[in-house]
């Protein structure tokens, strides 16, 4: 800003005399009129500013869109109460509240010199600077408007950008637009104004924000202004760029695998691609090597994982290497063809129950490997897929392990309208299914269906007509049977439901309930299907939503015969202002006209009626939801219960203050000791001491076997700037195992990173509903 013709200034105010004020307005009048002008107060660092959350936004691949840098061209605009300009030293003095702006850039206080030669503005005074993604507040400020140099001594900051961190320093030195160098760091910190409970001091600072990185000399943590941790260097992110380096080293504790250390460390190869390598050692089984590739472009995204343990010491069957594998890709290529890979892999039928952490993963039976390519065309898409399975469960027979699809090719149609009302579809699929120890061999199905439905505002009456043929060729296929068998299979359905409603007072508001009977009868006719293999079909568990499906069995390779008449009544009640479904309850049975005489096990069936089939939910009080679900049989069998399946679910939430409560029980009669279970799950979530800490926990007991399965309890303390969680864990991956128990402890500090397990992805997947904040 050297000469005023090559960047114009403006000058908000009017005409002045020698003294800078107008002759006719006091200093004080122009101040009042002066809008622009805001004081230099330590609230205005944080005006506007969002505190909801706390350091960097998660790490996502794609490009960084840094803001744009402010055009040394841009007109400078200033406002003040008056101005003293002299001609001969080319210096201008602002005074009476002076605010600046050129572009984001902006400067506030009560007096300022301008120095046209060099560019040099000058405040005395408290003064606010406003920067992108940064905001000061200091005195003695010289700030240098040709080249963005200058300092600001007793100086505090706040980050406006990805970051709400905050802090105080002795001294900044501002380098550039883009870097500072900050002396003696008071504190720094991602804590709203007023609560410092854990902070960063430091002899130096570099805040550099090309690169997205602030860099610590001498650093000290300090938690409560208590001194936990030293650093001679430390290096942390300012927003949601990714950069290579050590990340928060990972420590635990367990039964089965003693103290467990992992120190990841992250690559950031390109903006769409990443890694991250996870050495891990474990005191009784040895050193493990993990790691993570990530990948992002404009058609598709993926991640590969695996980790490596070259000898596990606690594994006794065998002394070689044991590891997994996964890949997951998932993209849409020319508009039309869309890619998707799951590929799961274990070294052997143990490592899952050895290096999981929960039920859902040590339960595992059967580990997919899936690829799939699909063709979306006008109306209808093409799927081509190669299917397999691993089996990690040592307990499963050869000849009960799952068929593999090598391949399988499905072409399925939207409904389309023709003639007068009628709608029709079509699948037609193409599947080689493979074994080592059954018949395999190929199998196609070709399944056309119309309907012509008839819906009105009080129900709707649906005829459908549906045709299964099928063709097998088939290899080592048992004596006797033919190898090609084949199958015309038609099945007839109509579908009547009716819907009664009337105005009721639902706890005090405006409600209306609903009365809605649905018939539905279905006939197919009876057609051997003892010659062909059994690939992929099983039969449905019985439930309320399955009392008005076509086929019994899933699959193709069974469809059961049918002469029967399902009645079903439902009643909703829905509020009239928010339209929300405030209870509903139905029950359903179905009358049996002929035996069933298709099975895939057993003898044919003989009884005239399903069981009866129920399903209640609603919500009880303000955030308190049920759901419940039933079958029961007169003619179960078993003794002292005619109860087949129960089912009861109680939620509580308020996601104001965060807390949780799930309440469950489950009842399954089964069909045999490995397939029955009686559980009661109990998961929570509850903020205590006016949500400074929360109490989590999950108890999951079998009555079947009267074992507690899984079972944790922790605490978390902490608010949004850091969180400190402890748990415990015990679980069995069997009713006859002896389980395992861990302690997990995760210190997270906002924008420095976390220390420990990953606790808060534990949580998640373990309690129902459980949010990270």
């Amino acid at each position: 800003m050297a000469d005023s013709s090559q960047t114009p200034t403006t000058v908000a105010t009017p005409t002045t005399d020698a003294t800078g004020l107008s002759p006719t307005e006091s200093a004080a009048e122009q101040r009042q009129a002066n809008l622009l002008y805001v004081p230099a107060t330590t609230a205005r660092l944080y005006d506007g500013l969002d505190w909801d959350y706390c350091g960097p936004r998660p790490v996502r691949l794609g490009p960084y869109r840094q803001p744009p840098p402010i055009d040394p061209l841009t007109p400078i605009d200033v406002d003040a109460g008056g101005l003293i300009h002299h001609r001969d030293t080319r210096v201008t003095e602002l005074s009476g509240g002076v605010h600046l702006q050129r572009g984001a850039q902006a400067i506030d206080t009560e007096t300022l010199s301008l120095d046209h030669n060099t560019g040099q503005v000058t405040a005395p005074g408290k003064t606010y600077l406003a920067y992108p993604g940064i905001r000061l507040i200091g005195e003695e400020v010289q700030v240098n408007l040709d080249n963005d140099q200058g300092q600001v001594s007793d100086a505090s900051y706040r980050f406006s950008g990805e970051t709400n961190m905050r802090g105080q320093a002795e001294r900044i030195e501002i380098a550039s637009r883009e870097l500072m160098h900050l002396k003696n760091i008071r504190y720094l910190t991602s804590c709203k104004p007023g609560n410092k409970s854990w902070s960063l001091h430091a002899r130096e600072l570099d805040l550099d924000q090309a690169s997205g990185r602030g860099t610590a000399r001498h650093a000290q943590l300090r938690i409560r202004n208590i001194p936990v941790l030293y650093s001679p260097w430390l290096s942390f992110p300012i927003d949601n760029r990714r950069k290579s380096g050590l990340l928060v080293p990972i420590i635990g504790n367990s039964d089965q695998s003693g103290i467990d250390i992992t120190l990841p460390y992250y690559l950031n190869l390109a903006p769409n691609m990443d890694a991250t390598l996870y050495p891990r050692f474990l005191s009784k089984r040895g050193p493990m090597l993990g790691g993570e590739f990530r990948y992002l472009t404009r058609r598709d995204q993926g991640t590969i994982s695996g980790e490596i343990i070259p000898h596990d010491r606690a594994y006794e069957q065998s002394s070689g290497p044991r590891g997994a594998l996964h890949i997951e890709q998932n993209g849409r290529f020319r508009e039309r063809w869309g890619t998707y890979i799951d590929y799961n892999l274990v070294s052997d039928d143990q490592y899952l129950e050895d290096f999981g952490n929960s039920l859902n993963v040590t339960s595992t039976r059967y580990l997919i490997q899936r690829g799939d390519l699909t063709y979306f065309g006008n109306g209808w898409n093409l799927i081509g897929s190669m299917q397999a399975y691993q089996t990690v469960d040592q307990d499963v027979a050869p000849e009960n392990r799952p068929y593999d699809r090598l391949p399988q090719i499905l072409l399925t149609t939207n409904q389309f309208n023709f003639g007068p009302g009628l709608q029709a579809g079509v699948q037609a699929e193409y599947d080689y299914f493979d074994h080592e120890h059954l018949v395999h061999g190929q199998r196609f199905t070709l399944s056309p269906r119309v309907s012509w439905p008839l819906r009105r505002s009080y129900g709707h009456l649906i005829p459908s007509l549906g045709v299964q043929l099928s063709q097998y060729q088939l290899v080592d296929q048992d004596a006797g049977l033919p190898d090609d068998p084949s199958h015309i299979i038609p099945t007839f359905d109509l579908d009547g439901r009716l819907v009664f409603d009337r105005a009721i007072d639902w706890l005090g508001t405006g409600a209306i309930q609903t009365l809605e009977p649905r018939l539905f009868y279905l006939y197919t006719p009876y057609e051997d299907q003892n010659e062909t293999p059994v690939f992929d079909s099983s039969e449905l568990n019985f439930s309320f939503s399955n009392l008005f499906r076509t086929n019994r069995f899933t699959g193709r390779d069974r469809i059961g015969d049918a002469n029967q008449l399902t009645l079903g009544l439902t009643s909703r009640t829905i509020g009239n202002d928010s339209g929300e479904e405030l209870f509903r309850a139905s029950i359903g049975h179905i009358v049996f006209f002929e035996d069933r005489r298709v099975q895939i096990a057993g003898s044919e069936e003989t009884r005239s009626g399903s069981p009866l089939a129920g399903e209640v939910a609603g919500r009880l009080f303000s955030h308190w939801h049920a759901r419940a679900s039933v079958l029961w049989d007169s003619e179960t069998g078993v003794e002292n219960t005619n109860w087949q399946k129960r089912s009861l679910e109680l939620e509580y939430r308020h996601p104001s203050n965060d807390r949780l409560i799930n309440l469950a029980y489950r009842f399954d009669e089964g069909t045999s000791v490995d397939t029955s279970y009686e559980d009661t799950d109990v998961s929570f979530r509850w903020p205590i001491n006016n949500g400074r800490a929360e109490l989590v926990g999950r108890w999951l007991y079998s009555e079947q076997h009267q074992r507690t399965m899984e079972a944790f309890a922790g605490i978390e303390f902490g608010q949004c700037c850091w969180r400190l969680r402890l748990v415990g864990h015990h679980f069995k991956n069997s009713p006859d195992s002896t389980g395992t128990n861990s302690v997990m402890v995760q210190l997270e500090l906002a924008g420095l990173g976390s220390i420990g397990n990953s606790i808060d992805s534990f949580l998640t997947r373990e309690i129902y509903d459980y949010q990270m904040n």
